[in-house]
């Protein structure tokens, strides 16, 4: 474990008394005073010579404290050596030091949370109990704050608000055990849904929820009530998702998908509805076996009969499509030209404005296909939708 110190150049005229976890420490300084209380050896003093000057006594007494000094007075400097010394299992100091080093220590720590070879274990500020007391001319009483809370929180929020945006989950390292679980919740719910697999989605989406509820619960965390609500939004809108039938799960998750401007997984979930939809509602006998290499007649798999049903979808003077598939016409245009996005997609061949264009098919196909394939769309927006096409032709 590492004790990183800013230090100014008040000298040292006092033993004072701090109170950490309770005990108290008589120590010269406050940094003297962290070390002892959790047993580290390692201390790295970040300041000018001046301050090198004004604890060179402790620094004689003391083999094990590091003294780096920044002789120069750019700010950049103490960022750069406050990267530079943080490492795994941090505790930061930063109760005494000019003005500006203590606040840079800290935008240091902040800047490291993506590392995984560096982390910040806690950070303590020394308050004085008597704000009569004048230090550089008595002993004071001191007691030590943690803020750790208050950076978990920071990245925290910032893990929630790019889940709600994206979907992904920042690996930024918190201390807090709920904060924790509730990352590692995200972090699975993240892959199951890229993973496609959207049941084990609602239930991690379910298991988040509730740990949002136990967090909620903990009044020292209304700072972040309102990103966590917004997330508890987001888990209800990815529990719902699922429906009875593949086609309808499958076409919410594509506009889900869409709404996150995640668009190679929402056009392959909506080219994958509207086939599945076939399946569902079209029994085409010569879909249903397949002539295997020893020319037997077998069971066709999901596979090779959705292939067939699609490769028939043209046929809309077949009865069996044009009663049961809604606009059939329509629907065989939109598949081909939805399956030529996917491929296209998927084969890393877009150019240009693609990602523009893609996205206004995508809604299109979304509010042409919704009034058609889903189940538990309402009348008032099955009419809208009807409406806003009858408007696009005339």
């Amino acid at each position: 474990m590492r004790l990183i110190v800013t230090m100014g150049a008040t000298g040292i005229k006092h033993k004072h008394k701090y109170i950490v976890n309770g005990k108290d420490y008589q120590k010269e300084l406050s940094f003297l005073a962290l070390a002892e209380a959790y047993d580290i050896d390692d201390i790295i003093v970040i300041g000018t010579n001046k301050s090198k000057e004004s604890i060179q006594s402790i620094l004689n007494e003391y083999n094990n404290i590091k003294m780096v000094v920044i002789e120069s007075n750019s700010v950049e400097d103490v960022f750069q050596k406050s990267l530079e010394y943080i490492e795994n299992d941090t505790i930061l100091d930063l109760t005494q030091g000019f003005r500006h080093y203590p606040m840079l220590t800290l935008l240091a720590s902040i800047f490291v949370q993506s590392d995984k070879s560096k982390n910040i274990k806690d950070i303590f500020y020394a308050q004085v109990l008597d704000e009569s007391c004048q230090a550089y001319k008595e002993s004071c009483k001191y007691k030590f704050t943690s803020l750790i809370k208050y950076l978990d929180i920071a990245n925290m929020a910032r893990v929630i608000n790019t889940f709600n945006k994206t979907l992904l989950t920042l690996d930024y390292k918190v201390q807090d055990s709920d904060f924790t679980k509730l990352q590692n919740l995200l972090v699975e719910l993240t892959k199951e849904l890229f993973s496609n697999n959207f049941k084990k989605s609602k239930q991690k989406a379910k298991d988040t929820e509730e740990k949002i509820e136990t967090i909620l619960k903990n009044g020292e965390l209304d700072i972040v009530k309102e990103h966590l609500n917004n997330l508890r939004c987001e888990m209800e809108k990815i529990q719902a998702l699922t429906s009875k039938n593949e086609s309808e799960m499958l076409l919410k998750v594509s506009e889900y998908f869409l709404s996150k401007d995640i668009l190679l997984h929402s056009v392959t979930l909506l080219y994958e509805s509207m086939v599945a939809f076939l399946d569902e509602n079209i029994n085409n006998s010569k879909c249903n076996t397949v002539f295997n290499r020893k020319g037997e007649e077998v069971s066709s798999n999901t596979f090779q009969r959705r292939n067939c049903l699609k490769l028939n979808m043209g046929k809309c003077y077949d009865k069996r499509y044009s009663n049961n598939i809604s606009k059939c016409k329509e629907f065989s245009a939109l598949l081909k030209k939805i399956d030529g996005f996917r491929n296209t997609s998927a084969h890393a061949h877009t150019t240009g404005t693609y990602h523009a264009d893609l996205k206004g098919e995508l809604e299109k196909a979304i509010k042409f296909l919704s009034p058609i394939i889903r189940t538990d769309i309402t009348v008032k927006e099955k009419l809208s939708s009807l409406t806003e096409q009858l408007n696009s032709r005339f």
